[in-house]
């Protein structure tokens, strides 16, 4: 088959084939050194990316390789491409569907941290252990009129034209019956996040008191509770006096002031001492019955809207990397039923773009890690300058010593900001923001 390739387009695939690789190493580089030293990077679905990535290395080991070795199908360098290709290859279309059933079990079976969590060493084992079975077993699989089995597949060696059907039966079938998997379980999916998505939109776009229905989610990536207390006790007639500041009147003077205690601890935690806030204030008019009812309202708007926010987040998220198996997988596809329709016979064309997209697993994927992580990259980025530069950046609460809660007290998201970073829980997005409005409140009916 590569008979009815010139030299020259032989050659242009070959350095299509390794800067493609180039490319798809560094991103991968990238992800696994920005999740492995800096917790910004650390959303629920980007550790699934960075095990995919690891993947991808080894696929571009095999690619960077190109068609060095396909005139020597004995040797090792020949028979460990066509063992990198068929193990990692397809591997990262698997992890596209443990991508896609972590939302399936998130949006119908309410999966928490916990279980998830269990669920990735499964994932692992499935995703690079079942391509490892026949990838091994190809190595020592030859007959006297088809040759070795990993041998000149035209763009580099794996399974050769001999073994055509082996191609379809352990590497494009079980690629497509995943894809057709997680297709599936989005087209499930797709109305409930459709129809939360379009309430979002007309919760922002008006004030009308229609709440946005909640998504059937439990905590699914929740790790940290940190529980919050405030307590009262009456103090001397030492307290400060706010009248200057002119927030109260006269009529004030004869109400009793009161010392408010904040303090914030997390659990998983005991060792370490909660931080604590002290101010003798005025108290303030205690809330109607009707204010009450308000806030509660309002409060629960907003634990609405941002966990289907933060859901249609991750979804999106999925469904990009999605898009990119499609992109990585259509051409190549295409390409192996044009050799299986018209036999021994190639199309410059098809092979070419699967010379593009094959390598660039790792490339696509770090360009979406890094589009729904880009507050995460500029946060490194902006404390890598400081470092260099030695000017001391503003610090981040991904950063610094977090068993110190005097440091990390009340520092919490605003919802007015779209600069916040997601939050390694979808439900952790809702009570960071419902949290700090409630902050808002106790100031306000103190000052």
């Amino acid at each position: 088959m590569a008979g009815d390739l010139t030299p020259g387009q032989l050659e242009a695939i070959s350095v299509i084939e390794r800067v493609g690789s180039v490319f798809s190493l560094l991103g991968s580089l990238f992800v696994i050194f920005t999740f492995t030293f800096s917790k910004a990077f650390h959303k629920p679905i980007n550790r699934l990316v960075f095990y995919a990535s690891f993947g991808n290395m080894m696929t571009n080991v095999g690619t960077l390789m190109s068609r060095r070795y396909v005139a020597e199908i004995d040797s090792f360098g020949c028979q460990f491409q066509g063992f990198l290709i068929q193990m990692f290859l397809p591997a990262d279309a698997f992890w596209t569907l443990a991508m896609a059933f972590n939302v399936y079990l998130t949006f119908y079976h309410k999966f928490d941290a916990a279980r998830l969590r269990k669920m990735e060493i499964w994932y692992l084992i499935l995703c690079y252990g079942i391509p490892f079975v026949p990838a091994l077993t190809y190595i020592f699989v030859r007959s006297e009129s088809a040759g070795r089995m990993y041998g000149n597949a035209t763009l580099w060696c794996w399974v050769s034209s001999g073994w055509d059907i082996f191609r379809i039966a352990t590497f494009y079938g079980p690629v497509w019956v995943v894809i057709l998997l997680t297709m599936f379980i989005y087209i499930r999916t797709g109305g409930e996040i459709y129809k939360k998505r379009k309430q979002l939109r007309n919760f922002g776009a008006s004030s009308s008191a229609h709440d946005p229905e909640p998504l059937t989610m439990d905590d699914p990536y929740s790790v940290k509770t940190t529980e919050v207390t405030v307590t009262t006790e009456p103090v001397g007639e030492s307290g400060i006096d706010l009248a200057p500041l002119g927030r109260f009147t006269t009529t004030n003077k004869q109400m009793t002031a009161y010392s408010v205690t904040v303090s914030s601890n997390a659990k998983n935690n005991n060792s370490s001492q909660p931080g604590e806030i002290m101010s003798p204030i005025t108290p303030a008019v205690p809330p109607t019955p009707s204010g009450i009812r308000s806030r509660a309202k309002t409060q629960k708007r907003r634990a609405n809207f941002e966990a289907n926010n933060a859901a249609w987040s991750y979804s999106k998220c999925a469904i990009l990397f999605f898009t990119a198996l499609l992109v990585t997988w259509i051409p190549s596809s295409a390409n192996r039923v044009y050799s299986i329709v018209n036999t021994n016979s190639v199309d410059v064309t098809l092979e070419i773009m699967s010379a593009i997209v094959l390598p660039l697993q790792g490339f696509w994927n770090m360009l979406i890690y890094v589009a729904t992580s880009w507050e995460a990259v500029r946060i490194t980025h902006r404390e890598i300058v400081g470092r260099v530069t030695g000017r001391r950046s503003e610090p981040s609460r991904f950063n610094g010593d977090h068993n110190d809660k005097r440091n990390f007290a009340f520092r919490l998201p605003s919802r007015s900001s779209r600069k916040d970073l997601d939050s390694e829980s979808m439900t952790e997005l809702a009570m960071s923001n419902r949290a700090s409005q409630s902050n808002h409140d106790v100031r306000g009916q103190t000052t």
